[in-house]
Parts: C-alpha cells; structure tokens; sequence
C-alpha cells in the first residue's frame, strides 16, 4: 500500500487547532513570508531542512513530510527552530500547535541521524524579523517519540475511518450503472471522451447542444474515473443557478442508483450569511467565536448524508451555530465532488486554497464554458475608484475620525489617483507607495463594508501588472475631478493554461462553445487536448429559422425600429403564443417597444432594468402559469437569454435583433489589439465570437425537447456573410428572406396553417 502522505503542520494542527475562526488574509500570509526570510537571513542556520520520516502507526503505512525553518546543527543537541509571524502582543509560552510542529521535526530529524535528542525553539518575530519571544527545550528521542506518535495515533485513526468510507464508495462505484435507462444519442461517446481526457491528465473542450444530457455525461464517468483511483476529487464548475441545480439533480439520481459519493455545494458567502452586516469577527459573530470546538460534532452528523446543498448546509450550522460558509468550506475537505462557482477554481483570491494546495489530483468539470474567458478576465482585473475612496474615507472618518492614519492614507492614495496622467506605462512610484501605505494600516484598522476586500484585490492585481505588465492595460477613468484606475487583464489564455496544466483532467463544456478549434486556442489549450462535438439530438424538422435582412447598426437604429418592430408583430401575428425578442440594448429595445404598444393585438411583457431575483422570478413565472399568449421584450446577453428552460408551448419562438457585438469601447479595442497580436484575429475574438455565443444561447431557449417545435427569426443583414453564418450550428437550416411578409407565409406553413 502507497503510505499516506501528511506534514508535520497537519498533523499538529489535527490535535491541536484554534478555537475561534479567524480569517488569514493574504497580507498577513505576505507578512509572514516576510518576517521567516528576516529571521532566517539573520541567522547563521541551515533554513528550509527538507525532512521526512516513513513508518507504520495503528497498522496504515505513513510519509511525513517538512521543512525546518531554522536548523542548526553545529551544537548538541542540534537545534530545531520554528519560526512563527506575529503582529498582536508578546506570548507568554509557545503555542501548543506550533511546539507540535517543532516536536515532528526534532523527532524524525533525531530518528533519522540516530540522535539522542534534540532541542527545540519555537521563535516569534514581528515582520521584520525583530525577535518577540523566544522559547527553548531540550528533549530526548524517547520524548520526541512519544510525542510525535501521541499526535500520529488519532490522525492515523481518522484515516483509517477515510480509507474504510473511500472502500466504500469505490466499490459503489465500481458497480455504478448510468442513472437512466438508455444513453441518448452521443451522450456515450461524450463519457467516453471525459473518462479519457481524467485518465491521460488532458484537457478537453466539447459542444454539446441543448438535450444532450451534458450534466450526466461528465459527471457520471468522472465518478467512474474517481472510483478507479483516476482522480481524488471532482469540481463541478458554473456560471449560474442552474447549472448547479442540473448537477444536484444528477447527484441526486446517481445516489438513489446506489453511488456513496459526498457531493457538497459551495454558495457564496455574502449570499449564505445569516447577519444583516456581515462582520466575521468572532468579538462579534457568535458564528465565528468557538466555531472549531463546535465543527466536529456537524462533521460527524454530515457523514450520514451524501448531499451537501445550501439548505443542508444552512440547516446544519443553524443547528450547530456555525458559519454556513465556513462550514462549506469544510465539508469541501471531505466531499468527493464540489459544486460551485468558476472563482473557486480560477480566482488567485478566493480559489479553494485548502483543496488545491493539498492536491492536484483534481478534476476539473467546467459547465458553459463560453461565460469563462470573461469572467476569468474579471477576475484577474480591478479597478481602483476615486469616488470609492472618498466614500471609504468618509466613513472611515465618522468611524475613526480624521485624525485615524488611515483616513491620512487614504487621503495620499486618492491625490496620488488624481495626480497620475491619463496613460501610464506603469505604476508611478507615489502612487505605489501610497497604495501600500493604505494596505498596511487596513490591516489593522478595519476598512467599512467591503472596502478593505476591495483594496485587497486591487493590490493583488497591481502586483501581477507590476511583474507581467505585457498581460495587462492600464486604463484611466476621469470622473470630473477624480480618477480611476483600470487594470485590464490582456492574456487570461496563459493563465488558464498553467492553472489546468497538472491537474487530472479538464472538460469544458457547452452548447456555444464555438468556434471550437479558436476557444480550444483561447482557454489554454494545445494541439494535445481534445475537441469534441455533438450534433443536436432534436429532428431538425422542428424548428424553423429564418433571417431577414435588416440593418441594426447602432448608427441606424432609429430609422430600423419601426421595420424592427413589424418583423416581429408579423411573427407574433402569424402564430399566437409565447414569444421572446432578444436586443443589443435597453436602448434599442425602448424604441421598438414604443412602436409595438401602439399594436393593440400584441401584449407585451418588458424585461426591467436592475431587476431583483424576485422580479425575475415573477417575470418567468408568467411564461408557465399565464395561458394567454404574450411577446417578451429582453436584452441579449442577459439574464433571460441563458439558462432558463421553457420547454414546449412555455415558449414557441424567439427573434434575435442584431449579432449580439459586445460595443465598441476602449476595453474591447485593448482586447482587440491583445488577440491580434496573441492570436491573430483580433475582431474575431473580441468582437465576433462573443457576439454570436450570446446569439446561440438566446436561440437555444426555443428547442429544449423533442417533442418541442419552434422559430427562430434572426433580423440583421450580417447573417447573409460568411462569417457569421459559419458560426451557426449545422442543423440550423436558414431560410433568408427578402421581405418582412415571407415571415408570415413561412411561419404559416411551419405551423400547418
């Protein structure tokens, strides 16, 4: 048997944890880096002594690994030092966790020489490396034994409690059948290809139309795959609601079928938290305050059940009074497929550290992947705000008062904001000096709201354009007398690349995931990794697309919306029922809409600006519950244009106006400029390719069964050039038209008038 591997910082943290959650941000964790270089450069000691020890304890073959942050050898005994980072007030004795560290470390340095002891120093240094408090101990190797294994022995029962549930659930596994009766058509070659690309570590990108079981065709040989030993855990990756929901209900069904997987759901924390104000301060936060002495007993609870979601979840730390997100978190540890958002995977703040720093034997399973590229661009971008500032500040003030030295700081960063030129080629040193000030006193002294998570990630971002700025553009904003501060991330294909290199398997996944061979290109992909597509499973013969030929140039709206708004009352007319007309903009569509409530025949249902989730809700709500029939006025790209499932006589037909390009703008030329030279079609990619993805997703909401039939009526003379037209799915059979009556004659013959 392979042994388990452990470190030492592990294992003492096992026996030995904090009561209280408390939150480590990644300043105090650059603090800490900080301060161990300052120590460690000071003394004369070796620094980093890898060390390691392999033997048996309560019959489980174990590897424990470390490193020594100081060893010195030249004196007998040798001395073990650990090394520990503080900023709060001089401890009176070494903290037991960090003495059990130091104590795996002189044991299995002592076994390995065949020492009669060592000495151990737990040191506490400030950031610089300024000494606080030092403390010393000589200890024979029997000592060192007995503690070392007194930490070993409830870890290694622990495991031998994860190896009998892992036996378990293999072997559920193993005899696991596809949780429905039959495959649908290509829905075995697509588990064929994810099962492949889990076991050769290989990435691959695959188009799977609407009724193509896509949620049940990655997840299910992924837990084949997991079972064999292929993979350690699986990460379920989307954009929205629903795409968690889709693999919830997979979960669900293979569960009932007989699988023991843990399936665990992350939600957000701002959205999860149970506080008006969400502060998690355990001074505060009783959620927080005893959260670990309280852990242990959900834990255990949760092990009954194999599905984690939000409402499990939420129940589970209403009963235990623990953080619901934080509890996630935990549960994550334990759980064999995660569910969740792309940011947990891809986003250098928030990325599920504690799984992917233990392992990288992780899948990773990546739901409408078109919505990747720009949200990974949004999360390796920030944007520094003069008016937030002055907001930051203000509050800050009525809190601290102006005489806080953060209010002084931040009163720097907001002039040094306003003194930087319109381009910059790099971060003037004022500014960068006061940016850093303002992050070192936010330390200590709380930002309000979000403020101080925002600063944070902005800092992050500034340090990744300081070290790649050709990654980047510097955008700067003028809002009358204050700036902003832009960092446009350029290159996101480099990035995914290196984040999905070494992991075990990487399928992306969607209904638009075209074209293919160039999102393959975009999302860090090589010639190595597999594409995969599948044909729509519906009869052609069932939907209807036409075109006609209109100009929907923002130059020329004006004089097209009447044209625009009779192409679609033709539609409406031709065959009353529920239909949906996707535009470019708000904009656009209040000016067709202006023309189609003067047609008395024709009731309209108006998607809002800022809508709430319950505003959405009742918007949808009227598609399944109001008989009548209705046109729906939505904009493309929006939230009624993905991932909503009105299946049958719930929608009939939708009308696209435009090709859906993103609007002309300084981001999207910096984006232009970056392809181009990255990739070689610049338009393509900053322009065409995501204007016509959002075309598709609109599309998809007509056809979502077979037995569903519908139209689809594309208003814009682009559908009649090549470049556009290539991008349409093959069982889509345009018919173009040359006038708005052909709509009418078309659709009366589609429907068997």
């Amino acid at each position: 048997m392979t042994p388990l591997r452990v470190s030492a910082r592990t294992l003492a943290e096992y026996t030995y944890f904090a009561v209280d959650l408390s939150q480590m941000s990644m300043q105090a964790m650059v603090m800490g880096r900080l301060g161990h270089r300052a120590r460690q450069k000071e003394s004369s000691a070796q620094a980093e002594r890898a060390i390691s020890w392999k033997g048996e304890c309560a019959g489980l073959s174990f590897h424990v690994t470390g490193r020594i942050d100081l060893l010195d050898d030249s004196v007998s005994p040798p001395v073990v030092e650990e090394i520990k980072v503080t900023s709060g007030e001089e401890p009176i004795c070494a903290l037991p966790a960090h003495r059990a560290q130091a104590l795996c470390y002189g044991f299995m340095l002592a076994q390995k020489n065949d020492l009669e002891g060592a000495a151990l120093r737990i040191h506490y240094v400030r950031e610089d490396g300024t000494t606080l408090a030092s403390f010393l101990e000589n200890l024979s190797f029997g000592e060192l034994a007995d503690g070392f294994f007194a930490l070993l022995e409830p870890y290694a029962m622990f495991m031998a409690q994860v190896l009998a549930y892992r036996q378990r659930r293999d072997d559920s596994l193993a005899s696991l059948d596809f949780p429905y009766a039959d495959f649908r058509p290509g829905q075995r070659d697509m588990a064929a290809q994810v099962f492949t690309a889990i076991k050769l570590k290989k990435r691959l990108f695959a188009v799977m139309p609407t009724g193509t079981g896509k949620s049940a065709a990655t997840l299910y040989p992924a837990l084949k795959a997991l079972g064999q030993g292929l993979t350690a855990k699986i990460l379920f990756l989307t954009a929205r609601t629903t795409g968690r929901e889709a693999a919830l209900k997979e979960a669900r069904g293979m569960t009932a079928r007989g699988a023991r997987a843990r399936f665990c759901v992350i939600t957000a924390k701002e959205k999860c938290c149970p506080r008006e104000v969400m502060d998690c301060d355990p001074d505060v936060c009783p959620r927080a305050k005893g959260f670990y002495g309280r852990l242990k007993s959900a834990l255990e609870e949760a092990f009954f059940d194999t599905v984690w979601d939000a409402g499990y979840i939420a129940d589970l730390a209403d009963k235990h009074t623990l953080c619901p997100f934080e509890l996630s978190l935990e549960l994550c540890l334990h759980a064999d497929v995660i569910i969740g958002d792309y940011n947990y995977a891809f986003d250098p703040i928030v990325y599920l550290q504690r799984i992917f720093d233990r392992t990288r034997d992780i899948t990773l399973l990546i739901d409408e992947a078109h919505n990747v590229p720009g949200r990974v661009r949004d999360m390796l971008s920030a944007e520094l705000s003069g008016p937030d500032a002055a907001a930051w500040r203000r509050d800050l003030g009525k809190r601290y008062g102006r005489g806080a030295p953060l209010y002084k700081a931040l009163s720097e960063l907001i002039t040094a904001l306003r003194n930087l030129p319109e381009h910059i080629d790099f971060l003037p040193e004022e500014f960068a000096e006061a940016l850093d000030r303002a992050l070192d006193l936010s330390r200590d002294m709380a930002l309000p709201g979000t403020a101080g998570r925002e600063l944070h990630r902005f800092c992050v971002m500034a340090g990744r354009y300081v070290s790649a700025p050709e990654d980047y553009a510097a955008i700067i904003r003028v809002h009358g007398k204050e700036k902003s501060l832009m960092l446009l991330c350029l290159n996101i294909t480099d990035y995914l690349g290196h984040q999905t290199a070494k992991l075990r398997g990487c399928v992306y996944f969607s209904a638009t995931l075209s074209p293919l061979l160039e999102m393959r290109r975009l999302l860090g992909g090589t010639e190595e990794d597999a594409c995969f597509s599948l044909p729509s499973p519906f009869p052609p013969e069932n939907l209807l697309v036409m075109t006609l030929p209109v100009n929907t140039r923002y130059s020329v709206r004006e004089q097209t919306a009447a044209q625009i708004a009779q192409a679609v009352a033709d539609m409406y007319r031709a065959h009353p029922g529920k239909y949906i007309t996707y535009f470019p903009s708000y904009a656009y569509l209040d000016k067709v809409s202006q023309f189609l409530e003067g047609m008395e025949d024709i009731p309209l249902h108006v998607q809002q600006k800022r809508m709430g989730d319950v505003e959405r809700e009742h918007y949808l709500r009227r598609f399944s519950d109001d008989e009548r029939p209705f046109l729906g006025l939505c904009v493309l790209g929006g939230v009624f244009a993905e991932g909503i499932d009105l299946p049958g006589r719930f929608l009939i037909g939708v009308c696209i106006v435009g090709v859906g390009l993103p609007q002309v703008n300084r981001v999207q030329e910096y984006l232009r400029a970056s392809y181009q030279k990255r990739l070689g079609n610049g338009f393509d990619h900053a322009y065409r390719f995501p204007g016509m993805q959002k075309v598709l997703q609109a599309s998809g909401r007509v056809i979502r069964s077979e037995e569903d039939r519908g139209v689809i009526l594309l208003l814009d003379d682009r559908y009649a050039q090549d470049a556009y037209r290539c991008l349409l799915p093959e069982n889509y059979y345009v018919r173009t038209l040359k006038q708005s009556a052909g709509i009418t004659q078309n659709m009366q013959e589609f429907w068997g008038r």
